[in-house]
C-alpha cells in the first residue's frame, strides 16, 4: 500500500473506533473502542445520560488525553491532586486578598482599582465554587 492510500488510521494520527458488539448486557450498548494502529486498544468511551445533560465516560487510558470541546475549549479530569492544587491556589488568593484589604484601609487604591480588584476576586470565588463543585462529583 503506498503512502498516498494509508488512512490516518493506518498512519496513527488517529485512533480508529471499534464498536462494541452487542450482547445481552445492557452495560455493552453504546460503548466504543478506540484503537491505534497496531489494533492495540487505546481507550473505551461511552456517553450516557446524567442529571439534567449527559455524562462522557472515558476508561483504560494509558497515556495522557486532552478533550477538546467545540473546537477550542479543552476539558481538565478533576482528580484528588487537583483539587489540592485549587484549594492551594484558592488560599493564595484569599492570602492576597486580605494582604489588598490591610492596604486599602491605608488609602492605597482608587476607586478603579478597587472595583478592578472586587471584580477579579468575584470572579476567583465563583470558580473556586465552581470546581469544587466539580470534585465532589470525581
Amino acid at each position: 500500500m503506498s503512502d498516498r492510500n494509508l488512512t490516518p488510521y493506518d498512519r496513527g494520527t488517529r485512533l480508529e473506533p471499534q464498536l462494541w458488539p452487542l450482547g445481552d448486557a445492557p452495560d455493552s450498548y453504546g460503548r466504543v473502542d478506540f484503537d491505534d494502529e497496531e489494533s492495540r486498544t487505546i481507550l473505551t468511551a461511552y456517553v450516557e445520560r446524567e442529571g439534567d445533560g449527559y455524562a462522557m465516560h472515558v476508561h483504560g487510558m494509558a497515556e495522557p488525553l486532552s478533550l477538546v470541546v467545540d473546537g477550542g475549549g479543552r476539558v481538565v479530569p478533576v482528580d484528588r491532586e487537583l483539587c489540592e492544587g485549587i484549594d492551594m491556589l484558592l488560599s493564595m488568593a484569599r492570602r492576597g486578598r486580605e494582604d489588598f484589604e490591610h492596604q486599602a484601609a491605608y488609602g492605597d487604591y482608587t476607586a478603579e482599582e478597587r472595583a478592578t480588584a472586587d471584580r477579579l476576586w468575584l470572579l476567583a470565588e465563583t470558580v473556586g465554587k465552581l470546581l469544587a463543585e466539580e470534585a465532589k462529583k470525581a
